[in-house]
C-alpha cells in the first residue's frame, strides 16, 4: 500500500532541514515532479492549493536524507498503455506529381477503377520518369522511395494503394471472406458486355456469390480430367521433346522460337483437358490453316497480345477505340465463336449418349454441360476462353523460365538430372507419388514461381477498413499486391535475386514467411490451375532432361512489366544430346 503525501503535510516529514517555501520547491525539482501552475499569480493562492509530490511506502522511514541508503523500495513509475496511432489515409505516400493531376478528376466522367500495375509504374509515374529520365520499371523504387504503402491518387476512378511486406499481404487476405473480391480485366468485362452481350464474366471477372457457385462446379471436372489424360499429356510431351531434337541446328538450338513451341505444348495440353481432343498444334508449321484447331490457336495468339496492351500504359481504350483494342475485339470474336462451336458439338454428344454413362468418362465441357447447375452453353464457352487465355499463357511463361534457370545453372541442372533418371513412364499414372519422389524437382518449380511468378502482381478490394502501417485505408480501396517484389526482397529470403532449389530443402525453409512467396495466390481465388500448372511442368521437365543437357550463353533473361509476363528476348537454349 502506497500513502499519498499532499499539500503542506509533506513539510512536517521534512522539518529541520526544508524548511522553508523555497527548499519546498528545491525538493520538488530535484525529484523532477512537475507541478501544474496556478492560474492565480498569487503566491499565497498556490500555497492554499494541494500539490501531489511524490508517492511513498507506508512503511519508509521518515529522515532527513533525500535518498536514504537504508530500509528504502525503489517503486517504478506505472505508465498508462499508449493507444497505437492511426494516421489518416490522405498521410499515405505516394508520387506528388499524381496527386496534382487527381485534381482532374472532378472535370472527367468516371471510366473506371481499377488500373494495372503497369499503368501506375509506366503511365502514371511521371515523377519518377522526369527525375531518372526513364520509365520505372520495377515496383520496388517505388517501394524504396516511399516505403511498404504507396498510395497512387488516380486522376480517374479511385485510388489504389501498393503493398508488398509479407505480413500487410497477410493481414489484406485474412480479412477476405469467402466472396473476396479482385479487380478484374476491364477490357474483356468491357468486350463481353458490349460485343457478347453476357451476363456472366468468365472465372477471371466473377465476383461474389456467381464465381464462388461456378468455381464450385468446375473444380471437380478439372481434376477428373488431369487424371484420365495422364497417358494422353505423356503423348503430347514427348512429341514436344522429338520436336527439339529434330528441330536443331549446329549448334544445337533451335531453328524455331523456342517460347513460341512451348505455348504450343501448353495449347495441345489445355485442349486435352478440356476437349478432350488432340489438337496437334506441334505438329502443326502453318498456323493459318483453315483447319478449325488452327484458327483457335492463331485467335488465342492474338487475343493474348491485344488483351496485354490493353492491360497495360493508360488504357486510353476506355476513352476512345484504340488499334489494340480493335484488335482484342476482332480476336476475341474469332476465340469465341470456336469456342462455342466446340461447346455446341459436345452439347450434341449429349443428346445421343448414353444417359448412365459415367461422368468421368465424358470431356470437361460435358462434365459442365450435365452439372446440377445446368450451366448454358454460352457460360461454358466463356469460361473456357478465360481457362486458355490465362491458362495457356501462365503455364508457358513459367515452364519457359523454368528451363532458361537449369539451362544457365549447370550444378542444379545435373543434380535433377540424377533425381529424376529413375523415372519411367508408369511412374506418370499417379503424379502424387511423382511428386512425392522427386522433391528436387519441385523445388525447382518452386524457385522458378518465386523468382518469376507468371503474375507479378495480385489484387484485391476492401470489403472494410483496414490498418496497415499505422495507416487507415478505406473500405473500397484497390489494393495492388506486388507479390514479385517482396519474394525478391533480402529481408525476406537469404541471396534473393539467386536461383536456389535447395532453399526450399533445408530445415531453414519453414522460417521463410508464408507470405513471402505465392504465385498462385491464396485463399478461396487461389489459383484453379495450381494442380495442371505444377503436373505439366513436371511432365515436360523430366522427359525433357532425360533426353538433353541444356545450356545457355548469351545475356540475362529478364520477364516483362505485362499483366502475364514472359521472357524480354529470345530463349536460345541449346539441346544437347545426353550420352
Amino acid at each position: 500500500m502506497f500513502k499519498i503525501i499532499k499539500g503542506n503535510n509533506v513539510l512536517s516529514h521534512f522539518k529541520g532541514f526544508w524548511c522553508s517555501q523555497k527548499n519546498f520547491y528545491g525538493l520538488h525539482k530535484i525529484l523532477q515532479i512537475s507541478v501544474k501552475p496556478q492560474e492565480s499569480s498569487s503566491i499565497e493562492s498556490s500555497k492554499r492549493e494541494p500539490v501531489t509530490v511524490g508517492i511513498t511506502p507506508t512503511n519508509a522511514p521518515i529522515s532527513g536524507e533525500i535518498f536514504p541508503t537504508t530500509s528504502t523500495r525503489v517503486v517504478p513509475m506505472l505508465l498508462a498503455k499508449r493507444e497505437p496511432v492511426v494516421l489518416p489515409f490522405d498521410e499515405v505516400p505516394g508520387p506528388a506529381s499524381l496527386k496534382f493531376l487527381a485534381r482532374t478528376r472532378y472535370y472527367l466522367s468516371e471510366v473506371g477503377t481499377q488500373l494495372t500495375a503497369g499503368a501506375l509504374t509506366l503511365g502514371l509515374n511521371i515523377g519518377a520518369y522526369i527525375s531518372n529520365r526513364k520509365p520505372t520499371r520495377l515496383l520496388s523504387s517505388l517501394f524504396d522511395e516511399y516505403g511498404p504503402i504507396v498510395r497512387f491518387v488516380s486522376p480517374i476512378g479511385g485510388d489504389i494503394v501498393l503493398i508488398n511486406h509479407p505480413e500487410h499481404i497477410q493481414k489484406v487476405f485474412s480479412m477476405e471472406g469467402d466472396r473476396p473480391v479482385r479487380s478484374a480485366l476491364d477490357s474483356l468485362d468491357k468486350y463481353r458486355k458490349l460485343h457478347r452481350n453476357t451476363i456472366l464474366g468468365g472465372l477471371y471477372n466473377l465476383q461474389g456469390e456467381d464465381w464462388h457457385r461456378h468455381r464450385a462446379i468446375v473444380t471437380e471436372p478439372l481434376k477428373n480430367a488431369i487424371a484420365k489424360h495422364m497417358d494422353g499429356l505423356d503423348e503430347i510431351s514427348e512429341n514436344f521433346v522429338k520436336k527439339m531434337y529434330n528441330s536443331r541446328d549446329y549448334h544445337d538450338e533451335l531453328t524455331k522460337d523456342l517460347y513460341k513451341e512451348i505455348h504450343k505444348w501448353t495449347f495441345d495440353c489445355m485442349g486435352l483437358l478440356i476437349f478432350s481432343k488432340k489438337f496437334s498444334m506441334l505438329s502443326t508449321d502453318v498456323v493459318y490453316s483453315q483447319c478449325d484447331m488452327s484458327w483457335l490457336y492463331h485467335s488465342l495468339e492474338k487475343s493474348t497480345e491485344a488483351l496485354l496492351k490493353c492491360e497495360s500504359g493508360l488504357q486510353m481504350w476506355k476513352l476512345l477505340p484504340t488499334p489494340s483494342w480493335n484488335s482484342l475485339v476482332k480476336n476475341c470474336d474469332s476465340l469465341d465463336n470456336l469456342i462455342g462451336k466446340q461447346v455446341m458439338e459436345s452439347e450434341q454428344q449429349l443428346t445421343y449418349a448414353d444417359k448412365c454413362e459415367d461422368i468421368k468418362n465424358l470431356s470437361m465441357i460435358n462434365a459442365l454441360l450435365v452439372s446440377d447447375d445446368r450451366m448454358t452453353p454460352e457460360n461454358v464457352a466463356t469460361i473456357v476462353m478465360d481457362m486458355l487465355l490465362i491458362g495457356v499463357n501462365t503455364i508457358t511463361s513459367s515452364m519457359s523460365f523454368l528451363l532458361y534457370y537449369l539451362a544457365k545453372h549447370q550444378k542444379v541442372q545435373k543434380t535433377l538430372s540424377q533425381d529424376i533418371d529413375r523415372l519411367t513412364d508408369k511412374y506418370f499414372q499417379n503424379m502424387e507419388k511423382v511428386k512425392e519422389e522427386t522433391p528436387y524437382l519441385q523445388a525447382c518449380i518452386k524457385e522458378t514461381l518465386r523468382l518469376t511468378p507468371p503474375i507479378p502482381v495480385l489484387t484485391r478490394i476492401l470489403p472494410k477498413n483496414i490498418t496497415l502501417d499505422s495507416y487507415n485505408i478505406p473500405r473500397d480501396t484497390l489494393i495492388i499486391m506486388s507479390t514479385q517484389d517482396a519474394s525478391l526482397k533480402e529481408s525476406n529470403f537469404d541471396d534473393a535475386n539467386k536461383f536456389c532449389p535447395e532453399r526450399w530443402l533445408t530445415s531453414d525453409a519453414s522460417d521463410y514467411h508464408a507470405f513471402a512467396s505465392i504465385p498462385f495466390g491464396f485463399g478461396v481465388r487461389r489459383c484453379l490451375g495450381q494442380n495442371i500448372a505444377e503436373t505439366l511442368m513436371t511432365i515436360l521437365l523430366t522427359k525433357t532432361l532425360q533426353r538433353f543437357k541444356l545450356e545457355y550463353h548469351y545475356g540475362d533473361i529478364q520477364p516483362t512489366r505485362t499483366f502475364i509476363v514472359k521472357p524480354n528476348k529470345q530463349l536460345k537454349i541449346r539441346f544437347i544430346d545426353r550420352m
